[in-house]
């Protein structure tokens, strides 16, 4: 029996090293051989295992096969390209990055009973506060709460999230992240599939949004404090880590040491980047070592209990981003009638059980989204008839596709790809580009960018990631999923200092 499942493009082959990490976590205790790889296969080097990988495990959990929740959105607007010129524009993104922190809020934004009902609720909460479509709820993997119908009191499932955490929680809503995280405004260029785009609700030249964020502090705090078997440096990253937050919740620290703290943070996590890059031979080895927790332990539970705290934290908070997009329409556009639809919301950082063909999984999926056929969607009026949407973004400045789920990602444990995938490391991307010719570059394209500042650009730029066409061909050929529409970038929200 193979031990890796490859769904890779000719153009993008895996390295030697890569392959030999995926060899060794196919041997873990518990792990369903084969383990899959997605054509957006990549090792960022300040990780423990590569991004674009899916395992299935039945009696154990791997703490360092996932990393904190994170995932994508994918928004419909009434509006069409004419409608948006450049002072509309910028009414829209100037909004967006007014309500919009970049990282952790110094000051909390809501209340316990808030962060009590994004946990045990996910993204209803935001739906009931925000005034958005309920009918959109379904579009949501889970349907936006992985608590629905499992009989768990509040009680139960908030005695899974210590103090510190709740602490973050409060300073965590409305939170875009650092990095590749973005909104961004796209405009359909093309339609590959008429009938799939005519249900999904989308037409040429429309207005639309991908975003891509998580539970941000909230979550990692989570992840770090059940994260024994996923130590890194000997367990002093984490360590750092409880104090930084212990730092940013403390109502005892005035505002600036705070703002100064987190931009530290910031610099001291680029920083990171480029020694894991340049002592790989040591990252590498330190990554070989994998942890578990047996299922039905009380660690295990303890672990997938508050992940799914975090997720249901990711749906909440992007859909609030969401309900930010709608205000900022209306606001730049000067229109009342502004209504958005949610058409899709996934993680591609998840842990969760899953029934699959029957029989009931863990499903680790890093830098992998799940990708379900319309047979697994019996009474969904879209879903049905198209499979699950499945989004596609690509680097900055270049086109994303909107795809939906086919029969053959049932080979792939129904996961897919979560975007082009990054060609090389942040810290070498950081050596090799220059920010000025970067943003020359997106303004030959007609792609503007709104930001917090311009510090470590570069690590994004577009020749640091993959061709997102040789990504879909391999989904395609592969009958992952099949294009729907082609989406042409107009103007991004990015996180940078």
């Amino acid at each position: 029996m193979e031990n890796v499942r490859y769904f890779l493009s000719d153009e993008h082959k895996v390295d030697p090293n890569t392959s030999a990490i995926l060899e060794q976590m196919a041997m873990v205790t518990g792990v369903v051989r084969p383990i899959v790889a997605l054509p957006d296969l990549h090792f960022k080097y300040s990780y423990h295992t590569p991004t674009g990988v899916a395992v299935l495990s039945k009696s154990t959990i791997i703490p360092k096969f996932v990393n904190a929740n994170c995932g994508m959105t994918f928004i419909t607007t009434p509006f069409f390209k004419d409608d948006i010129d450049e002072e509309k524009l910028d009414g829209v993104f100037n909004y967006l990055r007014k309500k919009i922190s970049v990282s952790t809020r110094l000051e909390p934004v809501i209340s316990k009973r808030d962060l009590e009902d994004i946990v045990t609720k996910g993204a209803e909460w935001t739906f009931l506060r925000e005034g958005l479509d309920p009918e959109d709820l379904k579009n949501f993997e889970n349907e936006g709460d992985l608590f629905k119908g499992s009989g768990k009191s509040n009680d139960e499932i908030m005695s899974y999230v210590p103090q510190v955490c709740r602490d973050v929680g409060l300073l965590s809503l409305g939170v875009l992240g650092y990095g590749n995280h973005f909104i961004e405004m796209q405009v359909v260029n093309r339609i590959a599939d008429k009938e799939t785009a005519g249900l999904f609700g989308i037409s040429e030249k429309q207005v639309c949004f991908m975003i891509h964020s998580d539970s941000r502090a909230f979550g990692q705090a989570l992840i770090d404090f059940y994260s024994e078997k996923s130590k890194k440096l000997l367990g002093l990253q984490q360590a750092y880590k409880k104090i930084h937050y212990s730092v940013l919740a403390s109502e005892k620290i005035p505002l600036f040491a705070k703002k100064g703290f987190d931009r530290l943070n910031f610099h001291l996590n680029r920083m990171k980047s480029t020694v894991y890059w340049k002592a790989d031979k040591f990252t590498r080895k330190e990554k070989s070592e994998f942890g578990f927790f047996e299922a039905g332990s009380k660690e295990a539970e303890a672990y997938l209990m508050s992940t799914y705290c975090a997720i249901n934290y990711g749906y909440a908070n992007r859909a609030y981003l969401a309900s930010l997009i709608r205000d900022a329409l209306k606001e730049g556009l000067n229109e009342k009638d502004a209504e958005i639809h949610i058409l899709h919301d996934g993680n591609h950082d998840s842990l969760q059980k899953e029934n699959i063909d029957g029989e009931e999984y863990f499903a680790h999926r890093n830098g992998a989204a799940r990708a379900m056929p319309a047979s697994y969607y019996p009474n969904h009026p879209v879903f049905s008839k198209t499979g699950q949407p499945v989004l596609l973004p690509s680097s900055l400045g270049r086109p994303s596709f909107l795809c939906a789920a086919k029969k053959g990602c049932r080979e792939s444990y129904y996961s897919t790809c979560h975007g082009a995938g990054r060609s090389m490391d942040r810290g070498e991307a950081r050596e090799k580009f220059d920010a000025e010719s970067m943003f020359s570059e997106l303004e030959a394209a007609n792609m503007k960018v709104y930001d917090y500042g311009k510090g470590k650009a570069q690590e994004e730029s577009p020749g640091s990631f993959k061709n997102a066409e040789h990504v879909l061909k391999a989904m395609s050929d592969n009958d992952i999923a099949q294009p729907v529409a082609k989406m042409k970038p107009v103007a991004a929200l990015k996180g940078w200092r």
